[in-house]
């Protein structure tokens, strides 16, 4: 998605949520300052092109045996045996506290999608193991860039405000449907959705602790509309793997599939 499609939904969003534009901004100057000469370039995302995706959000049905169970051989591993390079056709997706369940199912995710609010232990182990971190800056983790990022070694910058010229914007808001986004920005040619479970309770993984439990679901539900819409607009075959506990659907699957 293009800064010029995604600015509207941006201008909406923070108006909904009463979001302060000009804090988003200044953090992602911050982030852009923090390590401005290892920031990675979208290059790192050519391996997406034309192979199939695993996107993992932090939904309650990561927690479900049959689900981890599926995401276990359709990554072709075993539980505990840690393998960085899952298929030369796989691209795995984790959005932010999901990297947590990839870790104790023994995958390094290719990509871990977050604004570091989830387990900072996980992220850095997968940071350490070969993990591309997808770090985003709003208004509200200023601390937690200037923290965390420095320390991290394999990094692309992104915010929801004005790109810059070492932090992009890719559309999205929720750390889930940025993992989508990024599986349609570039063209995957299959998408399996695995823990996008919008409708349901907050999951484990998710958050530890929700301050503000209505503002969580108002969150879910604008990351729900904008999965549909990215999902609309792309040509891959999209898969979505849900239970009989956790469904949520959205516009733009082809396909759902119940574990």
């Amino acid at each position: 998605m293009n800064f010029n499609d995604w600015y509207p939904y941006y201008l909406i969003i923070a108006r909904l949520l009463n979001i302060h534009i000009q804090r988003d901004f200044l953090n992602s100057l911050n982030l852009s300052n923090l390590k401005p000469n290892k920031l990675m370039d979208p290059k790192c995302f050519r391996k997406i092109h034309n192979n199939k995706a695993l996107v993992i959000g932090a939904g309650p049905s990561i927690e479900e045996g049959t689900v981890q169970n599926y995401i276990l051989e359709i990554c072709n591993c075993r539980k505990g045996r840690f393998k960085s390079t899952i298929s030369e056709n796989m691209v795995v997706i984790a959005a932010d506290g999901a990297t947590e369940m990839c870790l104790d199912l023994g995958i390094i995710p290719d990509f871990v999608v977050t604004d570091l609010d989830g387990d900072y232990e996980s992220l850095n182990r997968a940071d350490s193991g070969g993990s591309i971190m997808v770090v985003h800056a709003h208004g509200d983790n200023f601390d937690n860039i200037t923290s965390y990022v420095p320390y991290f070694s394999n990094i692309i910058g992104t915010t929801q405000n004005f790109p810059l010229k070492n932090v992009y914007n890719f559309g999205g808001f929720t750390d889930g449907d940025r993992s989508v986004s990024l599986a349609v920005e570039f063209l995957a040619r299959e998408i399996l959705l695995v823990g996008m479970d919008f409708d349901s309770k907050i999951g484990f993984f998710s958050k530890r602790k929700v301050s503000n439990l209505e503002l969580k679901k108002q969150k879910l539900q604008i990351g729900k509309y904008l999965v549909g819409m990215l999902l609309e607009n792309s040509n891959a075959l999209v898969t979505h793997i849900t239970t009989a506990n956790n469904d949520s659907s959205f516009y733009g699957v082809n396909k759902y599939k119940v574990v």
